[in-house]
């Protein structure tokens, strides 16, 4: 099958629409316009303590002209907090929106090898985490900038009335910002801690709740011990937000108190200065209204500090994935080979893998057999660049490929192939990276996978699993899916980890006639525990306990009396030739 183009696709669209460019531009024009309203909001308790000094001074000769300003400036107050409220909202949407796509695409960027380690997922999801805290951060600092300005142009005017007062009023922000310090430190050691106990819990309710495991749960009966596992994992997420949640309203406490100590000195300190009664109720109304501003900026401080912690583990994680091209399928390979690999698993008395060295070439269709353990998956793991060997090497056309560029050479069908609930065009193009992929080479594909006989009746956009309200279809339906998007995919080496085990023994001996006619163009490599999907194999390496132990055709090994190959299969051979 040769590689496919064609215009641009659902997926195309989506990357228009959601263009860096684009999401840049939305962010700059809402940063501006709410730093314009934070800015006027922030002069304002300043602006209403000179006018309201310039009526009580002036309320006997010409009023008029404060009395209007100060209608303005009360008037302004609380439409110009909702207004700037709304629009840090908007911002924190936009900024949510660019933080958890970012990190889509630093997920979609993981190598199958990183995706393997625990530390890994578990960052992922401290990240995804840590999206709920950044989004408004931003929003927060204007609202810092704002109350730093009312605080300053406060203390300049108040100074004026009285020193002692206006540097008060600005010592009131320290209660809040040592508390959130004291704060964002205990959250610092808690996220981490809470993002793993999530990650094992939100695992577990999948469990419960998508359909296929739900239901196998249910029919045994066994559903009620996974629930346990839930909440005991819950529970213990509980007690780490809850001593991080204490430890902030205890904090919280310790600066309203201090905050409201140091307002009481300032405005004590304009009575016993001796200010004038204009001067004196001035600052007490600027100072009132200006409580709110600065207590904000307190709290926004803090939860800036809080959201630290989690926004250093998002950026360490993106940091930690570096860019990557477009995945390049590779459609023509000449050979593959182990050469004496050799692997062991940390912590593992005995090696996985022993001197294990095996080759194909273009148009061979060769298996890997052996009994559950005996290292057929860890060959594979170690071909296609998920464990790299101890000793040995792994050749693709006579070099050492890296894993990233290595992916490209392969088309790989695991036994636990994905079930993707999406449409159905759309599941068989994930076999592709390439976007646009045209509907006639998905039609292709289903045709060439065996699939034509339960998709020719359904639309590409058709959305597949019940629990989206779809089309539901069986375990060997979903089987061919998995296998149309090889086809699609059309890379030099394929490998089939018992890529029929889910299907009937009908369409089972359909599927292999197909692979066995269209296997001039790649190199096949096939694990399987059926004996008759074997007899067709250029060479057959049988492994046992991390060795390759025998290696030939089917017909030769059945013949070697006490072989390893014969005593695997030796009753399914004979059941074989019975049926045949």
């Amino acid at each position: 099958m040769a590689p496919h183009t064609a215009a641009a696709g659902p997926w195309d669209v989506v990357a228009v629409r959601s263009s860096a460019r684009y999401r840049l531009w939305l962010l700059r024009h809402h940063v501006i316009c709410l730093w314009v309203l934070v800015l006027a909001q922030s002069l304002l308790p300043a602006v209403q303590v000179v006018l309201l000094e310039s009526l009580v001074e002036d309320i006997s000769g010409d009023p008029w002209a404060p009395l209007l300003g100060l209608t303005v400036v009360v008037g302004l107050m609380f439409p110009l907090g909702q207004v700037a409220m709304a629009a840090m909202q908007r911002m924190a949407i936009r900024l949510r929106l660019r933080y958890r796509t970012d990190l889509a695409y630093a997920a979609a960027r993981l190598t199958p090898s990183r995706l393997a380690r625990a530390d890994v997922t578990t960052e992922l999801e401290a990240s995804q985490t840590a999206t709920a805290a950044m989004d408004d951060v931003a929003g927060k600092t204007l609202r810092v900038l704002g109350a730093g300005i009312t605080s300053a142009v406060l203390c300049v005017v108040i100074w004026a009335i009285n020193p002692l007062s206006g540097l008060l009023v600005v010592a009131a922000l320290v209660p809040t910002v040592l508390a959130f310090t004291v704060v964002s430190r205990a959250e610092a050691r808690g996220w981490p801690r809470f993002a793993g106990f999530e990650r094992r819990a939100n695992y577990a309710t999948e469990q419960l709740v998508q359909q296929r495991s739900g239901t196998e749960l249910a029919v045994l009966g066994s559903a009620h011990k996974v629930a346990a596992l839930v909440t005991e994992r819950r529970s213990e997420a509980m007690y780490v937000v809850d001593a991080m949640t204490r430890t902030a309203m205890l904090m919280e406490l310790a600066a309203a108190v201090g905050t409201a100590l140091l307002f009481g000195a300032a405005l004590v300190a304009l009575v016993a200065a001796g200010a004038s009664g204009a001067g004196a109720a001035a600052a007490v109304a600027g100072t009132i209204s200006g409580l709110n501003a600065i207590r904000m900026c307190g709290y926004a401080f803090g939860a800036i500090i809080t959201a630290t912690p989690q926004a250093l583990i998002y950026r360490s994680f993106l940091a930690g994935i570096p860019p990557a091209s477009p995945q390049k399928v590779v459609h023509r390979v000449e050979s593959v080979s182990l050469e004496n690999v050799s692997y062991s698993y940390p912590g593992a008395a005995e090696p996985a893998l022993t001197g294990v060295s095996i080759r194909a070439e273009r148009g061979e269709m060769i298996a890997l057999v052996g009994v559950n353990g005996a290292g057929k998956t860890t060959a594979i793991n170690t071909l296609i660049g998920l464990l790299t060997p101890t000793e040995g090497r792994v050749l693709i056309d006579g070099a050492v490929i890296p894993e990233t560029e290595r992916l490209g050479y392969f088309g790989l069908l695991v036994q636990e192939f994905g079930k993707f609930e999406f449409t159905l065009g759309d599941v068989v193009r994930l076999g592709s990276p390439a976007n646009g992929v045209p509907d006639g080479a998905v039609r292709q594909a289903l045709a060439s996978a065996e699939a034509a006989s339960f998709t020719n009746r359904m639309e590409l956009d058709s959305q597949l699993g019940q629990q989206w309200a779809g089309t539901g279809i069986s375990g060997g339906q979903w089987q061919r899916l998995a296998l149309a998007r090889i086809y699609l995919r059309d890379a030099g080496i394929w490998i089939l980890d018992e890529p029929t085990s889910a299907i009937d023994a009908e369409a089972e001996r359909e599927i292999f006639t197909e692979l066995s006619r269209t296997r001039a163009g790649r190199i096949t490599i096939v694990v399987s525990h059926r004996a008759w999907t074997l007899r067709e194999m250029d060479r057959i390496y049988v492994i046992d306990q991390g060795r390759v132990v025998q290696e030939g055709r089917y017909a030769e090994l059945v013949a070697v009396p006490g072989g390893r190959f014969a005593e695997i299969f030796d009753q399914q051979a004979t059941d074989s030739d019975r049926i045949r």
